[in-house]
């Protein structure tokens, strides 16, 4: 009887050993098939230079290396449309360093989304698709290791997106003459690690109210004056004739405000050290 008992004994036990790896086994499988249970989504794991609320839970960061940069932008300009065919518009834009092949990365997106977004004309360096509530690119141009994925987000004026704006820096105010078009924040991986706010301003003509036949006003040269005039004591102060760019050390940061005509708007750009 004991002998019996002992066999009986050795038996479930063995049973138990093979199912143990059985299972294990297929816990791995379905890891290594499925990149959404990958260690990438994993935010514990969540990289550095990385924005707080980027969603790297559902938008893994395919064999990441190293981020250059990571930003969020929020654009309102009614003659610009997304990558998605949208006004009005708000998306994380991440540049980042990948161990993927240029094929390797943009498989691994297209068998990642949850559905892909086929156009007529696709662009061979880039896929589309939808992860959840987001819409997301990723493009990868060959030339290095380096990757550029844009994550919209469902609703530009969710509160999650202005708070990144709440302390943003009082260095400039545009006038009644522009109008502003976009802002961003971000984290860039560069100069030991800097955060920088840009602003673009579309300058509004106000054409010919006289019908004379001429552009009644040059605003571009009135803002140039204006600016000049307020900003030329200030620390470090230059104004490069040739890019009309104005720049300035206010507080901890580093300003540059480019005149823009060609294109219509006024650009600001603020950076200063993550350290400061």
């Amino acid at each position: 009887m004991k002998k019996k008992t002992l066999v009986v004994f050795g038996i479930l036990l063995l049973v138990a050993i093979i199912l143990f790896f059985l299972i294990k086994t297929n816990i791995f499988n379905k890891q290594a098939k499925n990149p959404k249970n990958s260690a990438e989504s994993i935010a514990d794991n969540r990289p550095s230079y990385l924005l707080p609320g980027f969603p790297i839970d559902q938008v893994p960061l395919h064999q990441l290396e190293e981020i250059s940069s990571n930003k969020i932008f929020v654009n309102t300009d009614p003659k610009n449309t997304s990558t998605f065919d949208k006004t009005n518009y708000a998306y994380y834009n991440v540049v980042f360093l990948t161990k993927a092949s240029q094929q390797e990365l943009l498989d691994f997106y297209k068998n990642f989304f949850d559905e892909q977004i086929v156009e007529e004309y696709n662009s061979p360096d880039m896929v589309k698709g939808t992860v959840g509530e987001y819409q997301v690119s990723v493009a990868h141009y060959g030339a290095d290791n380096t990757a550029y994925m844009q994550v919209h987000l469902p609703n530009y004026q969710d509160q999650t997106v202005e708070n990144y704006f709440a302390e943003y820096p009082d260095i400039f105010k545009n006038n009644e003459l522009s109008i502003e078009h976009e802002k961003s924040y971000g984290l860039l991986n560069q100069k030991g690690g800097e955060i920088e706010y840009t602003k673009y301003f579309t300058v509004l003509d106000s054409g010919d109210l006289d019908n004379d036949g001429q552009d009644d006003r040059d605003e571009f040269k009135l803002l140039e004056e204006e600016y000049k005039e307020k900003y030329q004591n200030e620390l470090n102060y230059r104004f490069d004739e040739t890019t009309r760019t104005l720049s300035w050390n206010q507080g901890d940061y580093e300003a540059h405000l480019v005149l823009q005509a060609d294109h219509g708007r006024i650009y600001l750009m603020l950076r200063k050290s993550m350290d400061g």
